[in-house]
């Protein structure tokens, strides 16, 4: 892995500071409508900005952007501001400013008018709090007045490679503007060579012992003395910096019996802190994990194999506009992080041209996440279907849509991909069609809400089944994907997650697929039919003795037949077994297969899957259900229980968030649900749950709370 380093100005008076970071806000104006900040208006919207980003990455981030008809941003001037703490005497190094800018501090200018390629460090006196302003000036006016020609420049000619700027139509090149890469603070006196060193840094695994290597190229003479630091908690290694050459230096750490860098589903995402150091000087590199990737296609599992152990990779597309959100701000880069783990993904994809900027990578490292983009691998990816996914109810209130479908805004927001005569929903319907029996225009003019209550239950079962196949042993895919994490723009987009933050039910029934310990069912075509193959699997680095039993479920609440086991799942193993019940024809006559795994000491259910041989929305009886509110240390939970077979329960709060939704129920099974405060901060007495739950086979919701 080589981490990127922003090389500055050869001047031996800059050892190094800091980067500025913070809440950038911006500003669009007319051309020349401010010749300085002092001329802009006090009253005036400013919106946030993620930096490094484009002028496009900020229209994303407040939803006035669609890669499907792109503005035009060589028509306005775009104002960017930060504020931040620091005092003495400092230079501000500029870099990657795309477009014509200028730069203000504290009011006064420091840079007049460049072109995209220039750069520029400007000694200032700074005094506490201080302002930045850049004004990205409007370039068509500018041309127009000195007879020239629009030059439009290639995106990945700068480190942001994203969609930035207008095109006439599809794969024009675009005009970059923005600002791509951070802005730096440095130290006017000092002699630290490491800190405006360019740095090419990799680690890995090789023949079982973890390896580090640096390559250091400086700005000045390489001193003659320095030193590679790999530690963590428990041990630290140190190797010498050698000089290659005048100005670089090289090194290489060897550590026996390393702690391995694990995804979060399969283990600890160990670290280690990389510190190069020469005399009084250290460049903290920060922590990275040891571990070894590779892509065995020939083998009977294609899985990529991680510390030579196959490995299901499962993920979420990130396009260009939920990167740039997603680097917004440390906090929305640790939310993201947050629900991707709790969907049980393990891998983030980027797009061909995305460039994460290196906390993006450290985040990832941290929470046991692989950062993969499109082109370096792997090359065999599944792809769960591209659904318009509904948000929950309480989102769409929020957004003014709570009559969805006969809302104009409700289509207009749909994804279509260009040059298609369809779009995201009308997948949705031939779907709904297909596995439900349902006619969706019908149930849109008669009962819209009935029909976005079975689209929410079709995104929940497309992910169950989808994420299954990939999971069963033969699968030929390495890696399988949703389209995309987080929906930015769309009030129904292809996300997990909706534009609010809130998980939609893909995400409650990726959470549940992907469990590290997991029954799969399915029914086994030989034997006669009468067969279910049950797929058990363990991802985890331990043991677990576990229970697996099997009901065969008549008019929803009759337990027909059922079958037993008890057996050791071994550690990142997987096994099958076929099972049938003992009563001949008892398979024929169910209308649920239910299979649930268990701890075989606890009784803890681990997880639970489901086979419907009719999947018509209504094809089972009346589900029964029934909730009682309880409060516990300050806590409120739900108590669901049902009569008959409860096929996809969900939970609708108007003021809290379960902790589980979108789930199957036993007849006669029992369910504690924990509600929680959505901000994740202590529940204030006044936070009283109310709401309803529903199922897929239950006309009437059961309303609950005040």
């Amino acid at each position: 892995m080589t981490v990127p380093a922003t090389l500055g100005s050869r001047d031996a008076r800059l050892p190094g500071g800091l980067r500025l970071s913070g809440d950038w806000s911006w500003l669009e104006t007319l051309p020349g409508a401010a010749d300085s900040p002092a001329c802009l208006d006090e009253r005036a919207a400013w919106l946030p900005a993620p930096v490094p980003g484009t002028v496009a990455d900020a229209l994303r981030v407040s939803g006035r952007w669609r890669d499907s008809a792109p503005v035009a941003l060589h028509r306005h001037d775009y104002w960017y501001r930060l504020r931040f703490a620091v005092t003495g005497r400092r230079v501000l190094r500029l870099r990657g400013l795309a477009g014509t800018a200028q730069a203000w501090l504290n009011g006064r200018q420091i840079s007049a008018p460049q072109a995209p390629s220039d750069a520029c460090d400007a000694e200032v006196k700074l005094a506490g709090l201080n302002t930045l302003h850049l004004c990205f000036r409007a370039s068509v006016p500018r041309l127009h007045g000195a007879r020239a020609t629009l030059c439009w420049r290639q995106a990945g000619a700068f480190p942001m490679s994203v969609v930035i700027g207008h095109a006439a139509a599809e794969e024009t090149t675009l005009h970059a503007v923005g600002v791509l890469q951070p802005i730096e603070v440095l130290d006017v006196a000092g002699g630290d060579l490491l800190a405006d060193a360019a740095m090419d840094l990799s680690t890995g695994l090789e023949d079982g012992e973890g390896v580090v290597r640096m390559r250091l190229h400086l700005h000045g003479e390489a001193p003659l003395r320095a030193t590679l630091n790999v530690g963590n908690s428990r041990r630290a290694v140190q190797a010498p910096l050698t000089r290659e050459d005048a100005f670089t230096l090289t090194a290489q750490v060897r550590l026996a019996h390393p702690d391995p860098w694990w995804p979060h589903t399969h283990g600890r995402p160990a670290r280690y802190r990389i510190v190069a150091q020469a005399g009084a000087h250290a460049l903290d590199c920060g922590q990275m994990g040891l571990r070894s990737v590779r892509h065995d296609r020939q083998g009977h599992m294609p899985y990529p194999r991680i510390n030579d152990v196959p490995v299901f990779c499962r993920g979420a597309r990130l396009a260009a506009e939920e990167l740039a959100a997603l680097a917004a701000s440390p906090l929305a880069t640790r939310r993201w992080m947050r629900l991707a783990r709790g969907a049980g993904l393990n891998v983030l994809y980027l797009d061909r041209d995305g460039a994460p900027a290196a906390d993006i990578r450290a985040a990832c490292e941290a929470a046991g996440m692989l950062l993969w983009r499109d082109g370096m691998a792997p090359a065999d990816a599944a792809w769960l279907p591209e659904i318009a996914g509904v948000p929950c109810a309480r989102t769409l209130d929020a957004l003014g849509l709570s009559h969805a479908v006969g809302d104009p805004r409700w289509k207009a927001s749909v994804p279509h991909p260009v040059g298609t005569l369809w779009d995201a929903e009308d997948v949705r319907d031939r779907q709904l069609r297909t596995l439900y029996d349902v006619d969706p225009p019908h149930l849109r003019r008669t009962d819209p809400q009935r029909y976005l209550r079975l689209s929410r239950a079709l995104a929940a079962e497309l992910v169950s089944d989808f994420i299954a196949g990939c999971r069963r042993d033969g699968s030929s895919a390495e890696l399988a994907l949703a389209p995309s994490l987080h929906d930015v723009l769309l009030a129904n987009g292809t996300g997990l997650v909706d534009v609010c933050g809130r998980p939609k039910s893909g995400w409650h029934a990726m959470r549940a697929a992907c469990r590290p310990l997991q029954v799969l069912i399915s029914s086994d075509g030989s034997n006669g039919g009468d067969s279910i193959r049950l797929d058990l699997m363990n991802e985890t680095a331990a043991p677990r003795e576990v229970r697996v039993r099997v009901c065969w479920i008549r008019n929803g609440a009759q337990v027909h037949a059922e079958a037993e086991h008890v057996l050791c799942l071994q550690a990142r193993d997987a096994l099958v077994l076929a099972t049938r019940p003992q009563h001949g024809g008892a398979a024929a006559a169910a209308d649920v297969v239910l299979a649930t795994l268990s701890d075989a000491r606890s009784s803890e259910l681990l997880s639970q899957a489901a086979h419907l041989p009719d999947r018509r929305a209504d094809a089972l009886p009346q589900a029964g259900l029934h909730v009682e509110v309880q409060r516990h240390v300050e806590q409120w939970w739900l108590e669901i229980s049902a009569t008959h077979f409860a096929r996809w329960v969900y939970i609708e709060d108007d003021v809290l968030q379960p902790s589980q939704d979108w789930f199957h129920l036993a007849p006669g099974g029992r369910i504690r649900i924990r509600l929680l405060n959505e901000g994740g901060h202590a529940l204030h007495p006044a936070m009283r749950p109310a709401g309803k739950v529903r199922a897929l086979n239950q006309d009437a919701p059961v309303h609950y709370g005040a």
